[in-house]
């Protein structure tokens, strides 16, 4: 949840997320499919916490967490609950917007939200920064990336940034699996900079990508320390025919 792309191309939107974590104690549980009130959600799941950075909706919604606001801030010993078990009660909502604005962020540590609408196809970004909320709404047309502000400077994401429009206007033909072979090895071999990152002792631990189409929304997650790869999803017809 270090670096988001998120990138509309024909008829699909692809958003893909590289988490960024220290290994010895942020062990992760493959994708699966929990029900919630609002429905079934599918995401990875941090097994210290029982969060997640990234989850996809059978009402067809898609959400993504960045750590950090704008900046890099002081970090607490403890915080009231942790950010993926936030997220998780934010994207329970048939609007995570206005349940953003709802909830008590109090005593909660720094994020962004990244949220898709399927409803009405729009775009969504949510921050909080231990003080104030800030929700702006995105072009939904256009490519976006973010970086964590806790790991990197406003000078580093610009270069990221550009590496992806150079990697995006390159390519002939638009893929999922390309987009994650981006961020898999995308930078300039600077390990600290890369989008695949091998900082001291913070490492990309895992790559999420979500393919949204009209009819179906699918999740391929590589665990890139187990090499475990999964696919799964809806088809949204089927998740209407259920209800």
């Amino acid at each position: 949840m270090s670096t988001v792309t998120y990138l509309p191309y024909k008829d699909k939107i692809f958003i893909t997320v590289n988490r960024d974590e220290r290994p010895s104690r942020q062990e992760s549980l493959a994708p699966s499919v929990k029900n919630f009130p609002s429905g079934k959600i599918l995401y990875p799941q941090n097994a210290q916490t029982g969060g997640t950075w990234i989850g996809i909706h059978n009402n067809g919604n898609a959400m993504v967490m960045v750590q950090g606001a704008f900046a890099p801030h002081m970090r607490k010993d403890a915080y009231r609950t942790s950010r993926g078990l936030v997220f998780l009660e934010i994207f329970d909502a048939d609007n995570p917007v206005r349940k953003f604005n709802e909830t008590d962020l109090n005593d909660i540590e720094p994020f962004t939200l990244i949220v898709w609408l399927k409803q009405n196809g729009t775009l969504w970004e949510m921050r909080w920064d231990e003080y104030e909320k800030f929700v702006t709404s995105l072009p939904a047309d256009l490519p976006h990336m973010w970086s964590s502000a806790s790991l990197f400077d406003e000078h580093m994401m610009q270069r990221r940034r550009k590496w992806f429009d150079d990697w995006r206007l390159s390519q002939d033909v638009i893929t999922g699996e390309g987009i994650r072979w981006f961020h898999e090895h995308g930078g300039e071999g600077f390990e600290r900079l890369n989008l695949n990152v091998n900082q001291g002792a913070t490492h990309t631990l895992s790559i999420t990508g979500i393919e949204i189409s009209e009819d179906r929304s699918v999740m391929y997650y590589h665990d890139l320390k187990t090499g475990e790869q999964t696919i799964n999803g809806w088809l949204f017809a089927d998740e209407k025919a259920e209800d």
